[in-house]
């Protein structure tokens, strides 16, 4: 009788394995708890400002930026349902992060000859890279904005590096489709944020030099199929959405607006260069006890030494999760930005630290030729484009890199991975530091995650108190607060002989842009009203007016008290507020808002 010889899955294999399923259990859970969201609270802050700005995107070039030109015709596709909106967006980061971790797994390939040959290796690392893919919902509104834009598009065109590098490294001539489609997602990116030519000059940079490994004419040839990619999508925009000549003169105008009042290049230098001290001192303080433990476990040579770092290896480890654990390392929301990002930055340092250490003790004779001492200047290219892309696709935001760059903590994940891979020779310790490093912190971006999307979602309340559903026609399918459903239904019944017919010229003072979108308005100039940009806002109104006067005075709705500076602001349209207006109703009956309306078409109230 025969018998068959059984082969068994060899060690790393069965590695890959769990780290499968644990990565694709992390990323589906960031996935339904997002899923479930898509219908749950509203922001009438900046997601109302979003969605406002989308909903007229056609008749309304006065953007600060053109992503009203990108998710306006998808808004309007949708019907101007917002469920269906954020869902799309869920469905761009996953298909993004996918296509992102299998080109990084893909090029990674070729740079490890050492790993298993089945597709688990590819499967594992674009799981892990996925799972890092929640960071996206740590914090922001559900709905899509420019910040997405750059991000994702940031990750496809590094994609598209990978597989140019992928190309390269197989002695093959780069396929045209590449460099075509990195000029068009360049052109979407410029369109959605003109500011995103930092990051993209970044991956350029990067492009040229893998390109230039098979000579200048392949650098050519990349650079003229990507100024065609480029040029379909202006010619797309052009004929398809807008033309040209009417969406960057509105661009350029409220950019003008602000260029008194925005931050200047050097303002914003000064920002990220305080904050990220700031945040680097805090994380070392926290964690660096972790980070000297796997220094030394990566140029342990001898057996006590090995001992000694592994032991020191496990307590920092446990003071970093302690630090996580009481300092709020693992929550999500805008209020735990500065707390979870020492998490993450530790997470990516502890791998910069074994790197640095692998290439040190291999030069000095400690260990044996890790891959990483072998990589070519291509890669190392890559990896520095990689640690250096949340901080240039977040350029331009006025607050510390890290609230926006962090968001795009893949590229780190991926780091990590590269050098988990690539320090083989170094003793068990190093790696198994390393590992446990990138596994723990994919278990708290998936914490940060679900409790950004669940507990604290972006300027609202949690889950547990969203549970009244909409009836405004802008809301349709949502469920919010008990609070904000009878107070919206309460206003929009009030101003109801001003709004009807839809599209009614209102302005929100200040930051209300939502409650203009559920009372069926239409902005007055800009979309965005805030409280600290008054002259942005006059002037807005005041091109407004000029460009496109309406037959339908405005109507008016304040959280505080009429300002001279609206007063004026009014007057460039020909209206004269203390002798046009009337206060619909005193505060109280309108939800603790002043609400003005044209007293020509306000009843008169009987003397008497």
């Amino acid at each position: 009788m025969s018998t068959q010889r059984v082969v068994l899955p060899d060690r790393r294999s069965v590695l890959l394995i769990g780290v499968l399923v644990v990565a694709a259990g992390l990323a589906a859970w960031w996935i339904v708890a997002a899923a479930l969201s898509a219908n749950r609270g509203f922001d009438i802050t900046d997601e109302g400002y979003y969605l406002l700005s989308y909903r007229w995107w056609d008749s309304n070039p006065l953007a600060l930026t053109g992503v009203q030109y990108l998710y306006g015709p998808l808004f309007e596709w949708f019907g101007y349902d917002i469920v269906k909106l954020r869902l799309f967006r869920l469905v761009t980061v996953v298909v993004v992060h996918l296509l992102f971790g299998y080109s990084f797994m893909r090029w990674l390939r070729g740079r490890r000859p050492g790993m298993p040959r089945s597709i688990l290796f590819e499967l594992a690392g674009t799981a892990l890279i996925l799972a890092a893919g929640g960071m996206c919902f740590a914090w922001l509104p559900l709905s899509p904005g420019y910040n997405d834009v750059i991000l994702l598009g940031a990750l496809t065109l590094v994609s598209c590096v990978l597989w140019m590098a992928t190309a390269v490294d197989r002695d093959r001539q780069v396929p045209f489709w590449v460099p075509v489609v990195a000029g068009l997602v360049i052109g979407v990116m410029v369109l959605a944020k003109w500011t995103s030519v930092v990051v993209i000059g970044l991956i350029v940079v990067a492009a040229v030099v893998v390109l230039a490994a098979r000579g200048w004419r392949s650098v050519a040839r990349g650079i003229l199929l990507a100024l065609g990619g480029l040029a379909v999508t202006a010619l797309v925009v052009q004929l398809f959405v807008v033309r040209l000549n009417v969406a960057i003169p509105g661009i350029v105008t409220v950019n003008k607006f602000i260029a008194g009042t925005s931050y200047t290049p050097t303002d914003l230098l000064q920002i990220y260069w305080s904050s990220g001290i700031k945040l680097l001192g805090q994380t070392l303080q926290a964690h660096g006890l972790l980070l000297l433990a796997t220094a030394l476990t990566t140029i342990a040579r001898w057996r006590w030494l090995r001992i000694v770092a592994a032991v020191l290896a496990v307590g920092g480890l446990i003071v970093s999760v302690r630090h996580v654990l009481v300092d709020d390392g693992a929550l999500g929301g805008s209020q735990h930005t500065a707390a979870y990002a020492q998490t993450l930055l530790a997470a990516v340092l502890v791998a910069v630290v074994a790197a640095a250490g692998a290439l040190i003790t291999h030069r000095v004779g400690v260990t044996e030729c890790s891959r990483l001492s072998r990589e070519n200047s291509r890669t190392w290219v890559i990896l520095a484009l990689l640690v250096l892309l949340p901080f240039a696709q977040a350029f331009g935001t006025n607050t510390p890199l890290y609230t926006i760059g962090f968001n795009a903590f893949a590229a780190w994940t991926a780091v990590m991975i590269a050098v988990l891979t690539g320090i083989w020779a170094t003793p068990v310790a190093a790696r198994a530091t390393v590992g446990l490093a990138l596994v723990g912190t994919l278990v708290a971006t998936t914490f940060i995650a679900y409790t950004g999307l669940i507990d604290y979602p972006y300027r609202s309340v949690g889950r547990s108190q969203l549970t009244y559903a909409a009836t405004l026609p802008a809301l349709h399918g949502m469920y919010v607060s008990e609070p904000m459903e009878q107070n919206f239904t309460k206003l929009a019944g009030e101003l109801r002989p001003y709004t009807e017919p839809g599209g009614r010229p209102m302005l929100a003072f200040d930051k209300m842009a939502g409650l203009v979108l559920i009372l069926d308005g239409r902005p007055l100039g800009e979309a965005w009203i805030a409280p600290k940009e008054r002259d942005r806002t006059a002037a807005g109104i005041e091109e407004a007016c000029r460009q496109n006067p309406s037959p339908r005075p405005p109507v008016l709705i304040l959280n505080r008290l009429i300002s001279a500076e609206d007063i004026v602001a009014l007057r460039f349209c020909g209206l004269i507020f203390d002798t046009e207006y009337v206060l619909l109703a005193p505060p109280p009956q309108t939800i603790g808002l002043q609400v003005w309306v044209p007293k020509a078409e306000h009843p008169a109230v009987p003397a008497g």
